[in-house]
């Protein structure tokens, strides 16, 4: 009986404090009214709390007559009496001493508003709005000074080529790529998932960047993943569903237009009769009279991409955890292709003591990349097949294309080339304060990667016409089946700490960060292959024949050890000064000069805290800066990577991926280069492979910068004005040597390049009554890039491109064009009349190209034409970028709209890109205004088959203005009301539809997307146009 009396006052006692829970809602804001997003709302004294969504909005449920704390970075904390209220809107305004955010910058954090250096930030929602498979799409166009270029549709391949500030490097593989740091480590942004992203910040100049050295020569970004907050588990899911196709793709002319253009080239080639017979319409497309589009029969009309991920955050005083998983999915527009990637990430804090702080992190992904074995050959064979070849017999069965190569039923079969990578990182932080204002943090994390390919070229079936006799290929005239297998591992140790001290006395403020790091790599690869498979089915290397066996394989290693320190010191907040040191030592380079010392100076004034300033109504803030600083450069590479195709690798950029030189201080003895055959038996020889340079050393960057930062119109209006020198000297650049040496060229400090170029932004934030608010952010980059110096040399062995001192990196070098040969240029003899130059290339007659005589051996015109006419006619560089946002929200709806574009660069359509019926090619729709007898001002020359024309050399023909204006994204979501959600405990929920590249404005020939890269064999895989919808739930 006294058990049951004391459960029924244990009962009521309960129902009470439950009656006693009220739920309260409202929206945090500034004193603009403009909503604050990711505000913290806790009730006192407690860990139960939630985080404001991306309108501010909040729902909480508390006991009633307690008090919630309010606060967010940048705001003063609020604290606000709950007496019974169920909706509290309140306003925070901002501190004093907190103008602006802290963002993070090298080793640790600062305000914004004690910047010295060059730092651009992008925060979360800025990605998270965008549903992109690839998290660096994200970032074009919302940085000055920084380009992220998409070059690529295909999947897995598909991220954007980032650069700040333009090109600082050359020579043979250079690349001018940023130091990538996720959580301080090193890393690929491609592999992120972007729901994990926090935070990103651009380091652009050598002041904020020379603190990583050697590493940061091309500036730095440093991203960081969300973390575990203090309240209530938070859970979030995240998913879309898209539709990509193809944006836009070289456009061809159909059967007859192919033919009554071929008879342009080589009249006769086809008679009237054939001509009249596809002029009817009748049987058109039939075996009979075939009029294939293999470019449309590849590439499908759309392909899905889908993206899932579950995230789950928060923590108490002394634990926090963030942890979230995602699947990306993404088909790819050719059949059988397809890209996944698996992501997981384990974050914990743990305050293990007031003084003592641990951090330990995981993170995995998993990406599987499956496509058609041979990729390019079947791009190229689209582009390059004529339509009069057939790809389907009337039968249905595949049709035998061009000598058996069909890139359709390639594409269809079970040929495949597979690629599994697997990446872990682990990642352990412990931080001690021994006393008041100082603390060491001590940082370790291992890396591994491994990549296994598998690529298996089985046989497909075609049929010389329906009712044929099957016959079997695997393309190229190729019979039997072939398996090539590739293991890439690497290993990377990341050691750093950290000691840091800081305080403040009256007016000063004073911080010193001091700090030591190691990195090493290694890597290893091997391949084997085999051919004469049998069976198809069995794809073990031990199925093909055993005296078909290829195998190679070669390990490397580097290291990187270094000390580092900053001091930071401001007075009254208004004068501020920093200065950064690193000193590194590299494996890449000998003994004596294995070690470089990287400094940097900056200083800064607030001027909007002077008296005079103080109570201006319309400046809210005004900052001057400036910076001086030096990085350096210890990454060499050689040619790009092949594949077994002989084809460059591509990396998750899009870009190709250069072979790095590790030893190129000493001469490198390679087994397996000097093979022989000694008394009837197979002997292993060696041989010097590369000549030496034991007095290479650093390759170091020099960068002033001036600045600007103001606010106006209480904040409403922002401004950001920089102006820069960036000086690349000493540069690692391979030297010319004779052939006959028998060696690779060695690489030798050879070269000084300059950037001088600014970056401005401008944005507007304002709000219309209390409902609607928009943004309006515009950002504008340009640069000029010169050549000073080239080891002595006016310039190097010029190509298609040329590197001469005075003039930008990679100048397009060619022939100028004076217009067309008309007859009236010959006499009746058919020859060239005599006041005109001799042409050097060969015959030409009425229609050729004229080009012009503008230089001999002496310099100077000599009345023929040679390669001594070539001349720079444009530029391979982007030297202007812009970008444009436009936000907008109304009550429960927001409209986002980004627009990028850039300027500067030309490009040279050549080879199957740009010259009709090269190679037994076909004719492009835009190659269609060819000059005859009767169109005499055409805009292109006269039509030649072939492999080789006077016409076919680079010219400004050829050549084409690539500047461009593309419509980047357009997103516009729902916020679901709350009234609907709290009948399903959510917090929050959007809604949201979404366009990726929808259109593109360029002066480029229709169907060529100006930022694609027009490789003269046809092998590229266009940019494509994504239309997603999708919804974002958190719990």
């Amino acid at each position: 009986m006294k058990k049951a009396v004391l459960f029924f006052l244990l009962s009521i006692f309960a129902l009470c404090e439950i009656s006693a829970q009220i739920t309260v809602s409202g929206t945090v804001s500034d004193e603009q009214g403009i909503p604050i997003p990711a505000a913290n709302i806790v009730e006192k004294g407690t860990t139960n709390g939630v985080v404001a969504d991306f309108d501010g909005n909040f729902s909480i449920e508390i006991p009633e007559g307690t008090t919630l704390i309010f606060s967010s970075i940048g705001y003063g904390t609020v604290e606000k009496a709950v007496n019974g209220q169920t909706t509290l809107n309140v306003t925070m305004a901002e501190e004093a001493s907190q103008l602006d955010e802290v963002v993070v910058v090298g080793y640790g954090t600062q305000k914004a508003v004690n910047l010295t250096g060059s730092v651009e930030t992008v925060k979360a929602e800025e990605i998270a709005k965008q549903p992109v498979a690839q998290a660096s799409q994200a970032l074009a166009g919302l940085v000055p000074g920084l380009t992220a270029t998409q070059s690529s549709g295909q999947p897995g391949s598909d991220g954007a080529a980032i650069r700040i500030r333009g090109v600082g490097t050359l020579g043979s593989g250079a690349k001018n790529n940023p130091l990538i740091l996720v959580d301080g480590i090193p890393d690929d942004i491609n592999g992120l998932d972007p729901s994990d992203i926090e935070s990103i910040s651009v380091l652009k100049d050598a002041s904020a960047s020379a603190i990583y050295g050697s590493r940061a020569a091309n500036g730095v970004i440093l991203i960081t993943t969300k973390r575990g907050k203090e309240g209530k588990i938070s859970t979030s899911y995240n998913t879309y569903v898209g539709v990509q196709s193809i944006a836009q793709n070289l456009k061809f002319a159909d059967a007859l237009g192919y033919m009554e253009a071929f008879n342009s080239a080589e009249p006769g080639a086809f008679s009237d009769d054939v001509l009249n017979q596809y002029r009817s319409g009748n049987g058109v497309g039939s075996e009979a009279l075939p009029d294939s589009d293999w470019v449309g029969l590849l590439f499908n009309s759309a392909a899905i991409q889908q993206y899932h991920s579950l995230s789950v955050r928060g923590g108490s005083e002394k634990l926090k955890v963030a942890s979230s998983i995602s699947f990306t999915d993404q088909d790819g527009n050719i059949p059988n292709f397809k890209f996944q990637r698996y992501n997981g990430r384990f974050n914990l804090d743990y305050a293990l003591s007031k003084k003592l702080d641990l951090a330990f992190d995981l993170n995995f992904r998993r990406e599987i990349k499956s496509q058609p074995a041979r990729l390019n050959d079947l791009t190229r064979s689209a582009y390059r097949l004529q339509p009069l070849f057939v790809a389907f017999n009337d039968d249905g069965t595949y049709g035998s294309g061009f000598g058996g190569s069909n890139p359709v039923a390639l594409a269809n079969s079970t040929a495949k080339d597979e690629t599994v990578s697997n990446y872990f990182r682990a990642l352990a932080k412990v931080t001690y304060r021994p006393f008041n204002n100082f603390s060491i943090a001590a940082t370790y994390a291992p890396q591994f990667f491994d990549r296994d390919q598998d690529d298996f070229r089985a046989r497909y079936t075609y049929y010389e016409g329906s009712g044929g006799v099957a016959q079997s290929t695997v393309g190229g005239g190729i019979s039997e089946s072939s398996l090539f297998k590739e293991t890439f591992t690497t290993f990377q140790d990341n050691f750093n700490a950290v000691a840091n001290w800081g305080k403040e006395f009256g007016d000063h403020n004073i911080s010193v960060l001091g700090g030591y790091e190691f990195l090493k790599f290694n890597s290893e690869i091997w391949s084997a292959s085999r051919r004469g498979f049998v069976l198809d089915e069995f794809r073990g290397l031990d199925n093909g024949l055993p005296d078909t066996q290829l195998n190679s394989g070669n390990s490397t290693l580097n290291g990187l050890e270094s000390l580092f320190g900053r001091i930071n010191y401001t007075y009254k907040n208004k004068y501020l000064f920093e200065a950064n040191v690193r000193r590194d030592a590299s494996s890449r380079f000998a003994e004596g000069y294995r070690s470089a010392t990287f400094p940097s100076f900056s200083v800064g004034w607030v001027v909007s805290e002077e008296k005079f300033l103080q109570d201006n109504e319309t400046i809210n803030f005004l900052k001057f800066r400036a910076s001086w600083g030096q990085l350096g450069n210890q990454f060499i590479f050689a040619a790009n990577r092949t594949d077994n195709n002989g084809d460059v690798i591509q990396g998750s950029d899009g870009s190709a991926v250069a072979q790095e030189v590790n030893f190129p201080y000493t001469s490198l003895f390679g087994l397996g280069n000097a093979n022989a055959v000694i008394g009837g038996t197979p002997v292993v020889g060696g041989a010097q492979s590369v000549l030496a340079n034991s007095q290479l050393q650093w390759e170091t960057g020099e960068t002033q910068n001036v600045a600007m930062d103001a606010k106006f119109f209480n904040s409403k209006l922002s401004f950001t004005g920089e102006y820069y020198v960036r000086k690349t000297k000493d540069i690692l650049l391979g030297v010319t040597i004779p052939t006959s040496v028998g060696l690779e060229a060695p690489v030798q400090n050879a070269g000084e390049v300059w950037n001088t170029g600014y970056d401005i932004s401008i944005g507007w934030n304002d709000m219309i009554g209390e409902d609607f608010r928009y943004g309006i952010n515009l950002n504008y980059s340009g640069f000029d890039n010169e050549i000073k110096d080239l080891g002595g040399l006016d310039q190097l062995p010029p190509g298609n491109t040329i590197n001469r001192v005075g003039e930008e990196i990679g100048s397009i070098y060619g022939l100028k064009v004076d217009g067309l040969y008309q007859e009236s240029d010959f006499d009746v003899d058919g020859n060239l009349n005599s006041s005109l130059p001799s042409p050097g290339f060969g015959a030409i007659q009425a229609g050729d190209l004229k080009y012009a005589d503008i230089s001999g051996p002496d310099g100077v015109p000599d009345g023929a034409i040679t390669n001594d006419d070539r001349t720079i006619i444009g530029s391979d560089i982007t030297t202007q970028n812009w970008g444009l946002e436009l936000f907008s929200a109304y009550k429960g709806f927001d409209l986002s709209v980004s627009l990028l574009g850039a300027g500067g660069r030309d490009v040279v359509l050549q080879g199957d890109a740009g010259w009709a019926f090269f190679n037994a090619g076909k004719i492009q729709e835009w190659q269609t205004d060819y000059w005859t007898p009767t169109n005499t001002g055409a805009a292109y020359p006269r039509l030649t088959p072939g492999s080789s024309h006077s016409n076919w050399r680079v010219n400004e023909t050829w050549m084409h203005d690539a500047s461009y204006v593309r419509l980047r994204n357009i997103t516009l979501g729902y916020k679901i009301p709350r009234d609907l959600l709290d009948k399903f405990s959510i917090s929050a929920a959007r809604i949201y539809l979404s366009g990726q590249n929808l259109a593109t404005w360029d002066n480029m020939p229709e169907g060529i997307d100006p930022l694609t890269p027009q490789f003269s064999s046809g092998a590229f895989y266009p940019v494509t146009k994504v239309f997603t919808m999708g919804l974002n739930v958190t719990f």
